[in-house]
């Protein structure tokens, strides 16, 4: 073969394995290949910076990949992407984990590699899939699904986020040289078909507003356990029923919400100034956020407006300030807030 034909012969084989759906690791992020271009170059900073912490801090190896056509047997595709790109074996055991999405064969696929395979089982991947996933690629909103359904794998691999099977223990690797065994799940979904609808309740008056701030919270997890996204309750403040007539708003997210306060809730500090009020938890329960509450002619509502503009989270999904400009800071007397917005009981 002289030099010509053996430049073409190794053209030809890196055009097929691209065009097969390999994972080309020269040219390819380790986080993302986003073939159907559904993200913004936005979307993909934050995507890639959330899976490069959480490989670091949990020895988690996540990646999206997007399909430009159709895959007949998704099942297969997933498992020679994740074979190819050797997906977990940047950490410690075979702790990858794959979204791949199929936009033009309306369907996603979850492959989970076999270390996490006990903790994130068929069962809790499909439901997250379905009740987190879904409703976001329904809005469009691929990115925000991405992010908002690894939050979810993050608190189950944490054990705060349904925890009934298993949390995940770092020093366990039980894979080989195998990397997925096939665990996982797929859901069906048409990409930007259109938010769920948010009916409203029959009886709204149930749910007005509080006499107190923490009926209002015991209020509010009625509507969690209830999985009610009727956006114009009196429980929310003005400004809150708003946001949310906007805001995608899963159960996944709300059984998660229900769980946590079921967890927090009778460790709950209540702190007023004059018609405001907050309750926080225990610093040390970093997972659990506080509540913000307004005073209005009817009772207390809830101000989840100026919670979405202060709090944020970060990749362990604990809870930190963005913003310390705002009226509930009195709530947090006793506390010191380090320079990244965490919060630490004063020595």
């Amino acid at each position: 073969m002289n030099k010509l034909s053996s430049v073409l012969a190794v053209i030809f084989a890196l055009i097929f394995l691209i065009s097969s759906g390999g994972c080309y690791k020269e040219k390819e992020s380790d986080f993302i290949d986003d073939r159907a271009r559904l993200l913004s170059d936005h979307e993909k900073g934050r995507i890639t910076l959330l899976c490069e912490k959480l490989l670091k801090d949990l020895d988690i190896h996540i990646k999206m990949v997007t399909l430009k056509k159709h895959s007949p047997d998704i099942n297969q595709r997933a498992a020679d992407i994740f074979a190819d790109c050797a997906l977990g074996e940047k950490t410690r055991g075979a702790r990858g984990v794959l979204f791949l999405v199929d936009p033009e064969g309306r369907q996603v696929r979850l492959e989970i590699g076999y270390d996490l395979e006990p903790v994130f089982t068929d069962g809790f991947t499909g439901y997250i899939e379905r009740g987190q996933m879904v409703p976001f690629f329904q809005t469009g909103r691929v990115g925000a699904g991405i992010e908002a359904t690894v939050e979810l794998l993050v608190g189950k691999a944490l054990g705060t986020t349904d925890a009934p099977d298993q949390a995940l223990n770092p020093d366990d690797s039980s894979a080989g040289n195998h990397y997925s065994g096939g665990g996982g799940a797929i859901a069906r979904v048409e990409i930007g078909s259109g938010a769920p609808e948010k009916r409203s309740i029959s009886s709204p008056q149930i749910f007005e507003a509080q006499p107190s701030p923490g009926m209002a919270l015991k209020k509010y997890m009625e509507v969690l356990s209830l999985h009610i996204k009727d956006p114009d309750l009196g429980l929310y403040t003005p400004g809150t029923r708003e946001f949310f007539r906007k805001w995608t708003v899963t159960d996944a997210q709300q059984d998660n919400s229900l769980r946590g306060l079921e967890r927090a809730a009778s460790q709950g500090i209540l702190f007023l100034h004059d018609d405001l009020a907050v309750i926080r938890f225990p610093v040390a329960n970093r997972n659990d956020s506080p509540y913000f509450f307004r005073k209005g002619s009817g009772g207390w509502m809830i101000d989840f407006v100026t919670m979405n503009k202060t709090i944020r989270f970060n990749h362990k999904n604990q809870w930190l300030f963005s913003n310390m400009n705002h009226d509930f800071m009195f709530g947090f007397d006793g506390l010191i807030f380090d320079k990244n917005g965490f919060p630490h009981k004063k020595h």
